[in-house]
């Protein structure tokens, strides 16, 4: 992959993921982004927003204030030709989306159910996808979903 990568300057806990670009010469810079994470430099079609599990997911996609901010990024992501929006969420003991149904947590009142409903909505509403991902693979994953080997 001979493209450099830009990784947001906001974003937290991503350690491991520049040290897998690092060990693997892929080239990064950090910047602020309007939306998003993770991108390569001058091309906006393919946009990955990380979070570090489904808690953070909850937090963004259920609390108005925070969905609202998501639509925006979302909307401006559009605008700016995306074709492809990612929702790259770390988690290592769910295998896929479908499993979120039956996924929950003590530290929320948010069900898997209802959780799974509001991504599929946004999936239909938006074009976006949610992808699982152990945190262990994250850095590979992104070079994959952006185009790598």
């Amino acid at each position: 992959m001979n493209n450099l990568i830009i990784v947001d300057t906001r974003e937290k806990g991503h350690k491991s993921i520049l040290k897998y670009f690092d060990e693997h010469n892929i080239d990064y810079i950090t910047s602020k982004l309007n939306y998003g994470d993770y991108k390569i430099y001058k091309d906006n079609s393919v946009v990955i927003d990380r979070k570090d599990s489904l808690l953070e997911l909850i937090g963004n996609l259920c609390h108005t204030s925070e969905h609202e901010r998501i639509k925006r990024e979302i909307t401006r992501a559009k605008e700016d030709d995306c074709k492809d929006f990612i929702f790259l969420i770390a988690e290592s003991k769910i295998k896929s989306v479908e499993d979120i149904k039956n996924w929950s947590s003590p530290h929320t009142k948010v069900k898997g159910e209802t959780l799974l409903k509001i991504m599929i909505t946004m999936k239909n509403k938006y074009g976006v996808r949610f992808i699982i991902c152990p945190r262990k693979n994250m850095g590979k994953k992104i070079i994959e979903l952006l185009g790598g080997k």
